[in-house]
């Protein structure tokens, strides 16, 4: 009786001390899954209309020498809106009807990016119609991979000037006593095209009512060089070759949502992104009892260890571990590391190339911090809210919502050091803008509303920075204070996609050296055997790549160029691809299936300095060991126009 009075009075105050420790110093105190609620408990089922948001706007701290009525007014509405054309509205809904995004019908694309990436597996241009319209960038960069077209009112509502950027009209020449924002970022920073007017728009309109209301003789303008689905990659040259020439003051940077989803990488075991919602998902639901989480704290540990630590509302999400990387130090991250996730060491490598490109014309970058609206036991309407739901378990599959905000205040981390370290300004977006849904329509972009609240917290941060400049004397500065390049040119041409699988046409010419089947290596679990025909099995795994050629391509090439590899598949289904030299991914593959006999596989290179190795690997599903016999590969020259 003495040693079970003595377990009984050990574990009680075992019990005792995790109950004080887990109420003093962590989340887990009673009553701390009272706010966690099932979707659509607690939040409207309606968008926040101008009058709720101007509640939020109250609440915010405002700048010296700004008015909180001006958050109710609009920008004057733009001059060169105008009618759309019956061929446009047409080429829109027939991208529609492809299964297209509509406002892509308006887009000029990038020469060099079209030649790179139209035969790749899974191409942007793949359904798209035969012929579209390219621009020859100045230099041979892929980057960026479009842009809109000048002077244009589109079907989707995007009016554009004359330099191909949203908003109003613009000359050359910046005018004398005028300041212009430039503002860089993708669907976050053009916003939807069928908003009236865009968050820069609205907060270059703030800062002309700012410069009247405190006496500046100084005369704002915006250059909105936004564009969706870019991603920090594009934006440096589109500083460098469509803004620069404009003579921008400021380059206002908010981004972080098109490389995020590279936060997938660091899940381990690896679980694939998914497409689409799954209805039978279950939703992780409370296990303990309310009475129990109401005035325990280990009441709400257990409930939440008994859900995997998913989050009340979500689905239930996948057992993963965050493999975060050694290297890095989560808390104070070192920006020039060349380990930090989410692909922030080439955001860092590219905000340092915005940044030179400003200070050579004496302009500066601002560098914003970027939301996410995510959290743990963020309740959210099935009707209002669903594609804040499908993007966040969609595209970030399988990460919980915790993580999600763990790395997405990661970011935003590395954001403000780095404008520390490069003693830039940093606009604290982020931490301001209110965590309500009803301002959102997915996770990242912004209802009319919502951006107009995000318009106003820049707005807000912007002013006293802007109040320095002037009164210190540098800004305006004056006209021809830099060496500005020349503008881009705006001239488009028609381009044909051609067809992928088209074999080459005329005469054919061998480039010795090039490609060679004896030049080859095995991938693990593969095998090759020796002979003529070689013979290769390939691993198990779809997308196991089974061997590699090397590619030695020559120089100044003239016509057009294929490899070809004549083979032929025993069993199962074979990629043959192409990689490309700047990263893991095809610039061209076709997959091929059992034929009787020997036959010749053509893959056609846009871009054949950009080649690196010829790939052979399994497509065949379900644990199939793909089976191929290889005669002779190697690479060709038309010179034959019909090959194009």
């Amino acid at each position: 009786m003495k040693a079970v009075l003595l377990v009984l009075a050990s574990t009680l105050v075992g019990l005792s001390l995790c109950e004080a420790g887990l109420r003093l110093f962590t989340q887990y105190g009673p009553g701390a899954s009272r706010e966690e609620s099932t979707a659509g408990a607690t939040t409207p089922d309606k968008p926040l209309d101008l009058e709720g948001a101007a509640a939020y706007i109250a609440q915010l701290p405002s700048a010296a020498g700004a008015n909180r009525r001006w958050f109710s007014e609009n920008p004057p509405p733009l001059p060169n809106r105008s009618t759309v054309s019956p061929q446009d509205v047409n080429r829109y809904r027939d991208y529609e009807r492809r299964g297209l995004f509509g406002p892509q019908a308006d887009y000029i694309w990038n020469r060099r990016y079209v030649e790179a990436n139209s035969c790749a597996p899974g191409s942007t241009f793949q359904n798209y119609p035969d012929k579209i319209l390219v621009f020859d960038p100045p230099s041979a960069n892929a980057h960026p991979i479009y842009r809109f077209p000048g002077n244009a009112t589109t079907t989707a509502g995007l009016v554009t000037n004359q330099f191909g950027l949203r908003g109003p009209p613009l000359t050359l020449a910046k005018p004398p006593k005028t300041v212009r924002i430039a503002f860089v970022g993708a669907s976050t920073t053009v916003n939807s095209h069928n908003f009236p007017f865009s968050y820069p728009e609205r907060v270059t309109y703030w800062l002309n009512r700012f410069a009247e209301a405190n006496h500046f003789d100084v005369r704002f303008e915006v250059l909105n060089a936004g564009r969706e689905g870019i991603n920090s990659e594009d934006i440096p040259a589109i500083v460098r070759y469509e803004l620069l020439p404009l003579d921008p003051d400021m380059t206002v940077y908010y981004e972080g949502s098109n490389q995020f989803p590279t936060a997938n990488l660091l899940v381990s075991p690896h679980i694939s992104p998914r497409h689409d919602i799954d209805p039978r998902d279950p939703i992780v639901q409370h296990k303990v009892p309310a009475l129990i989480r109401a005035h325990l704290a280990m009441g709400n540990l257990l409930d939440r260890a008994l859900n995997g630590f998913s989050t009340i509302g979500e689905p239930q999400k996948p057992r993963y571990r965050l493999q975060w990387p050694s290297a890095v130090d989560e808390r104070n991250p070192e920006v020039d590391s060349p380990y930090l996730p989410l692909q922030l060491t080439t955001i860092v490598r590219n905000l340092d190339s915005i940044r030179n490109s400003m200070a050579s014309v004496g302009g500066q970058l601002v560098l914003c911090s970027f939301e996410w609206l995510v959290k743990d036991g963020m309740p959210l309407s099935p009707s209002r809210h669903q594609f804040i739901y499908e993007q966040l378990n969609t595209v970030l599959w399988p990460l919980r919502y915790s993580d999600i905000r763990r790395l997405a205040d990661f970011q935003n981390r590395v954001f403000r050091r780095y404008a520390s370290a490069r003693d830039i300004p940093f606009v604290d977006v982020a931490s301001l803008l209110p965590q309500d849904p009803s301002l959102f329509s997915d996770a990242i972009h912004m209802t009319d509303t919502g951006e107009r609240v995000k318009a106003w917290i820049v707005f807000q941060q912007l002013a006293p920075l802007i109040r320095r400049e002037i009164e210190s004397g540098r800004l305006p500065r004056p006209s021809g204070s830099a060496s500005l390049p020349p503008p881009a040119s705006m001239a488009a041409s028609e381009m044909s996609l051609g067809r992928c699988n088209e074999d080459p046409t005329g005469k054919l010419a061998r480039l010795d050296g090039a490609l060679s089947i004896y030049r080859r290596e095995a991938q693990a679990g593969a095998s090759i055997e020796s002979g003529h025909p070689l013979r290769i099995v390939t691993p198990g795994q779809q997308w196991a790549y089974a061997a590699s050629f090397s590619i030695n391509m020559p120089a100044a090439l003239t016509g057009s160029v294929f490899a070809v590899v004549r083979a032929r598949v025993l069993k199962g289904q074979i990629g043959v691809g192409v990689l490309d030299r700047g990263g893991n991914s095809f610039l061209v593959e076709r997959r091929v299936v059992p034929s009787p006999a020997m036959t010749n596989i053509y893959l056609r290179l846009f871009s054949p300095e950009r080649s690196d190795a010829l790939i052979i690997r399994n497509v065949a599903p379900d644990g199939t060991r793909s089976e191929v016999l290889v005669e002779d590969v190697g690479l060709v020259i038309s010179s034959e126009p019909g090959a194009n």
